[in-house]
C-alpha cells in the first residue's frame, strides 16, 4: 500500500516517479492536496479529509492516514 500512496503523492505533486520516499518531509500546496484526495478516491476507493492531510508533516504520515 505504501508504494501506491507514494506514486499517488508523486502524481499529485507532478514530480518524477521515485522522487518521493518514506521518511521524507512533505511539502505540497493546496492544489496537490486536492489532487491527491481525488486520486485516492479514484484509485483506492477511499476518502481522506483535507484537514487531516494538511496536518501530515511527512510522507509516512500520509501513508498511515490512507492505510
Amino acid at each position: 500500500m505504501a508504494d501506491k500512496v507514494l506514486r499517488l503523492i508523486e502524481e499529485a505533486m507532478e514530480v518524477e516517479e521515485g522522487s518521493i520516499a518514506l521518511g521524507q518531509a512533505l511539502e505540497w500546496d493546496s492544489i496537490a492536496v486536492v489532487t491527491f484526495m481525488a486520486l485516492v478516491d479514484e484509485h483506492l476507493d477511499k476518502r481522506v479529509s483535507a484537514d487531516l492531510l494538511n496536518k501530515c508533516e511527512t510522507v509516512d504520515d500520509v501513508v498511515e492516514l490512507v492505510d
